[in-house]
């Protein structure tokens, strides 16, 4: 029977803040639209995919529809029919296990929205920098460490297959990291990078052990106990609302009620580059790349799985190895590859002028925030 994630389940005051936006506002049209076309496709094993969608589930179900929509369109057979884990994938005569799992705030009793600015991110480039190598190991490897000792492995579905763990972080702040943070912590890798008297980077891996923040916890999770049996961890950071208007927008659900602009960080090509290129543009502009599901997808591959996922195989936008040197490799499969993005929503009647300021106004903002993390990276870069 196909999903209906809008249908009236419960009042209004039972019901999750953010479900509540996408019903009822006019900007959340496209997103709303793409939504319930994914939804309709999928099958629902336990039953209540659709009342967590409107509960305290919210953040989670979004990620579990991101997830089909992008395996879908990279041509993957989807099984969802048990209970755990959470998709089979079939192609090419493989078939790979994937369970998704999230990284979120501390639980309340009342319902919690995302906050992409909370009020105790540290402030400081050094503590932002910190932060980024500690903290966030730490608020992604509880959720790892808890799927790790579920075994999936060992159900007869699942035996002598690959399995992956697709991960997103919903902790306050956290969507708007890229995979730097998440993949230092799976490899137990700090990369340092300089620049020869030509120009010419090179980039040095350095082991970590552990993660001190707000607790201490061993780096590199492929190197634990029973990793082995983990293929890799496939990091999201754009399984969101935001993502499902933006491709809504750009086709078939397009809406006059809205305009989108979508800002970032993305790759830059040029080998010497040591930091990210800046982008913003208004959704549907047809001087940049339509976007794909699968931007915003890491796969990180564990050198030491009993069941590898060959390279290319999952259809991401990025790969992870790591090589015998020391060094984590990526290798990006879209020449428009996006470390993180934010969506602006904008009304429909603001005229194009205005909107292009606001364009070039993100793109200056980026920029100056860019020029300040390199110069600390000059001074204070060998410090952890």
């Amino acid at each position: 029977m196909a999903l209906d994630l809008f249908a009236s389940l419960a009042d209004d005051e039972r019901l999750h803040p953010d479900f509540l936006t996408v019903r009822d506002s006019s900007m959340m049209e496209p997103a709303r639209a793409m939504m319930d076309h994914v939804a309709r496709n999928m099958e629902d094993p336990d039953g209540n995919f659709v009342q967590q969608f409107q509960t305290h589930g919210f953040n989670a179900r979004v990620f579990e529809l991101y997830l089909n929509a992008m395996f879908e369109q990279e041509g993957h057979v989807i099984d969802r029919s048990h209970d755990r884990p959470d998709f089979l994938l079939s192609k090419d005569g493989l078939t790979v296990a994937v369970e998704a799992v999230t990284a979120n705030a501390a639980p309340t009793r009342e319902f919690r929205r995302y906050d992409q600015t909370p009020s105790d991110m540290p402030r400081t480039l050094e503590d932002i920098f910190r932060y980024l190598m500690h903290e966030v190991a730490i608020r992604v490897g509880s959720p790892l460490f808890s799927k790790l000792r579920k075994r999936y492995w060992a159900l007869p579905h699942v035996r002598g297959r690959p399995l992956v763990l697709a991960v997103q972080n919903f902790h306050d702040g956290g969507l708007g990291l890229s995979a730097a943070s998440v993949s230092q912590y799976v490899y137990g890798v700090h990369h340092r990078h300089e620049f020869d008297s030509e120009g010419n980077l090179s980039v040095e891996g350095e082991a970590l052990l552990t993660h001190d923040a707000s607790k201490t916890i061993p780096s590199n999770f492929f190197g634990q106990s029973d990793a082995e049996n983990i293929s890799a961890i496939l990091f999201c950071n754009a399984g969101t609302v935001p993502k499902f208007g933006r491709l809504g927008q750009q086709g078939s659900f397009r809406s006059n009620s809205v305009q989108m602009v979508r800002m970032g960080h993305c790759w830059d090509p040029n080998p010497n580059a040591a930091s990210h290129d800046n982008f913003a543009y208004l959704v549907g502009d047809p001087y940049f790349p339509v976007e794909p599901w699968r931007d915003g997808a890491v796969l990180m591959h564990n050198p030491n799985a009993l069941h590898p996922v060959p390279l290319g195989w999952m259809g991401v936008c990025a790969e992870e190895q790591l090589q015998p040197g020391g060094t984590v490799v990526p290798v990006m499969n879209d020449p428009f590859h996006v470390y993180m993005s934010s969506t602006l929503h904008l009304p429909g009647t603001m005229p194009p002028e205005e909107v292009d300021r606001i364009v070039e106004a993100q793109m200056r903002i980026m920029q100056a925030g860019q020029a300040l993390g390199e110069d600390w990276r000059r001074e204070w870069g060998g410090r952890r």
